[in-house]
């Protein structure tokens, strides 16, 4: 897009009480921010939904919105490495425009490619979540990303942050919506995990550079996480945890929401568990989802497991794949290639093999087979 462009773009977000919904009516009958930038008191005053005192407001504070200013926003971004994302553009998310108030600018660090993902799920919960929901928001979005899901979370505390680091153990990709600017890591413990990602995802938020957290932020940032995705997962929240405004976002946006159930009476559980009495739907492992979703691969099934070891049928899946890691290490593309399996059959069957002790994953993307496997060679 061009520089003139975003910079009525930028003009037209920093109007105060215009908010997004105020924005998509006026572009809706200008067309573009540059004609809104242009128009005139009667003309705003002919737009549906725009009361006069947004009129005059308009008026007054397009004034008072220099442009030099923005200019010198978007060099910072520039110097960052961050691309400025606007509605209509034909690299925003095609499931967050679909939303209600879809956020009219996106600031973007990191691979802006894994906004558009075909399979795109939230996991979301408590920050003082308890250690078996950590446990699982990691396993759950690990097993995720071993089936090409983007993962999509709010980089918070708790259960936000298992979720990203397990869709990054899994070799998969994520998405951190923040409530804050490019420039500002909120928490601040959280920096390590941020710059993670940006290797194997992004960072994206509405909030110009220097924004920070406040309170209201918040739950409209939570409308991003759900609208970016095409099923929520609320893996532990108590009665007045953020992860329950998410999901009930999620469902006035048309999305699927599935609850990891919790102990009775346990309070960390007092908010998800209600969400399965009210109809959400019950998981306890990726597979759940993947099949409610109709992304489950059946390819990647595994073969029987006994006391440690596993019996492979030598003609199924899992054979033809040890059979290669038998030659000694290799990598992804290799074993995708020599074994036949789609992308998403390999990595679910090395998923299961890592899990079992079976194979190692080293740097590089390379695998090691560690244990000698018997072999059941009846068809």
């Amino acid at each position: 897009m061009k520089t003139l462009d975003l910079i009525d773009w930028l003009r037209l977000v920093k109007i105060p009480g215009l908010g997004p919904v105020g924005i998509r009516r006026l572009l809706g009958h200008f067309g573009h921010p540059q004609a809104v930038i242009q128009a005139s008191e009667p003309e705003f005053r002919a737009v549906p939904g725009i009361r006069p005192r947004m009129v005059d407001r308009l008026l007054d504070f397009r004034k008072k919105i220099p442009p030099e200013p923005i200019v010198d926003h978007l060099e910072q971004l520039r110097r960052m490495g961050a691309v400025v994302i606007t509605l209509g553009d034909s690299h925003y998310p095609p499931m967050l425009a679909q939303i209600h108030d879809p956020p009219p600018v996106l600031y973007v660090r990191g691979d802006a490619a894994s906004l558009v993902s075909s399979r795109m799920v939230a996991l979301v919960g408590s920050r003082r979540a308890s250690p078996r929901a950590l446990g699982m928001a990691r396993e759950l979005s690990m097993s995720l990303a071993q089936h090409h899901v983007t993962v999509v979370s709010g980089l918070a505390l708790g259960v936000d942050s298992y979720a990203h680091r397990g869709a990054l153990d899994g070799g998969g990709l994520t998405v951190a919506v923040a409530a804050v600017g490019l420039d500002v890591c909120y928490p601040a413990s959280n920096h390590d995990l941020a710059q993670k990602i940006m290797t194997r995802g992004c960072l994206v938020t509405e909030a110009p550079l220097g924004t920070r957290p406040e309170a209201f932020r918040f739950p409209a940032r939570n409308r991003i996480i759900s609208g970016l995705a095409h099923a929520v997962v609320v893996v532990e929240a108590g009665e007045k945890s953020g992860a329950l405004i998410t999901s009930r976002l999620a469902l006035e946006q048309g999305r699927d929401v599935f609850v990891v159930p919790g102990a009775a009476g346990d309070w960390h559980c007092k908010g998800s568990n209600r969400l399965l009495r009210e109809g959400a739907g019950l998981v306890e492992e990726a597979k759940d989802v993947l099949l409610e979703m109709r992304w489950w691969e059946p390819d990647a099934e595994t073969s029987i497991r006994r006391e440690g070891s596993i019996t492979v049928n030598q003609t199924n899946s899992m054979g033809r794949l040890i059979q290669c890691l038998e030659n000694g290490p290799a990598q992804a593309d290799e074993l995708s290639r020599k074994s036949h399996l789609t992308v998403a059959a390999l990595s679910s069957i090395l998923l299961q093999l890592e899990l079992a002790g079976i194979v190692i994953r080293q740097p590089g993307n390379w695998f090691t087979l560690q244990k000698t496997l018997s072999h059941d060679t009846t068809s």
